[in-house]
């Protein structure tokens, strides 16, 4: 492991995290928490099964685990994603495995303050072994931009400075920063990062044009949307020719038959494993690097539904271990 205190110039794409979640030339799978389906508001399965389930993925050739950062309870969504901080859960899971990616998805940026966050990710990106992938996001509940003194619509030039703090932070030494809300001068953000930065990935738009992810994102993540319509969405990401991993979200309520054919729900869809390996395998043809899976939507029990997944579905997208 390098020294904490010394700045890299390895590209984030040598980090066992990034390898692992985006091999060339074929997709893999991640898994979201909590792995629990039903109500979100008691995922109803406590952390050290939580761990074991994470083992369970990584042993069966999941390539990601993802956390949401959800800083409050806000009654009118009725979701706590797996309800603790992701960064303090990123690492208790990161003592408890050994190959799977450990991926934020996402991370609120404009709320958080630069240079805690760049000393948090690095300081995962270094107890991980170089697991931990940066997903960063605007954020989309008013009631935490009013709490943290957030004008609404001052969310996207938030982000974009935040990032620069941050990179700043990552990548020089004593060399002083400043940005709208502060200045640092004296001081120096350690630990340096594993790479040259941890792998930034932006989720959703960021209220930013596609042409600044293109430029400033180590990959891209979105929501389900009918294929078709990801197609041409995956074009724009492609375009001018970027060459970075692409990944979206699927929430998915697996059916007891495997042989059931697809039918939509709310970002996602009601199938069988038998499909579900089809539709994977239509949106690898189509470009798409990693699919994360959610249960939270499911009518079964996540434990369950894992088992079925790493039997049937995991093998035809295993993760390899990058060490």
């Amino acid at each position: 492991m390098s020294s904490p205190f010394s700045l890299s110039d390895a590209p984030v794409t040598s980090l066992p995290g990034f390898r692992r979640m985006f091999p060339r030339g074929r997709m893999t799978l991640g898994i979201a928490l909590p792995l629990a389906a039903g109500d979100p508001e008691h995922p109803g399965v406590g952390i050290a099964r939580q761990v074991e389930l994470v083992q369970q993925a990584e042993a069966g050739g999941f390539a990601a685990a993802w956390l949401r950062d959800i800083p409050l309870r806000v009654s009118d969504f009725g979701d706590v994603g797996q309800v603790w901080d992701p960064f303090t859960y990123a690492g208790y899971l990161a003592a408890s495995t050994s190959e799977i990616a450990l991926a934020t998805g996402a991370v609120v940026l404009p709320v958080r303050h630069p240079l805690h966050l760049a000393k948090e990710a690095a300081s995962i990106d270094h107890l991980s072994g170089g697991r931990f992938l940066l997903g960063l996001a605007t954020g989309d509940r008013p009631t935490e931009y009013k709490a943290f003194g957030l004008e609404e619509g001052a969310r996207g030039d938030v982000f974009r400075e935040h990032l620069d703090v941050m990179n700043q932070a990552w990548t020089t030494e004593n060399q002083g920063i400043r940005w709208s809300k502060g200045r640092m001068w004296g001081g120096d953000i350690v630990p340096k990062p594993l790479a040259t930065r941890p792998p930034v990935l932006t989720v959703g738009s960021c209220l930013q044009p596609m042409e600044w992810h293109r430029e400033h994102a180590d990959a891209h993540v979105t929501y389900h949307r009918p294929l078709g319509t990801q197609q041409k969405y995956l074009a724009e990401w492609r375009a001018d020719g970027v060459d970075k991993p692409f990944a979206m979200n699927i929430a998915l309520d697996l059916h007891r038959d495997p042989e059931a054919e697809a039918g939509p729900i709310k970002f996602g869809w009601s199938v069988g494993a038998k499909a579900l390996v089809r539709i994977l395998h239509e949106l690898e043809d189509m470009g798409v690097d990693h699919c994360l899976l959610g249960l939270k939507r499911g009518s079964r029990p996540a434990d369950e539904v894992l088992g079925e997944l790493i039997e049937h579905v995991v093998p035809e997208f295993e993760a390899t271990a990058c060490s």
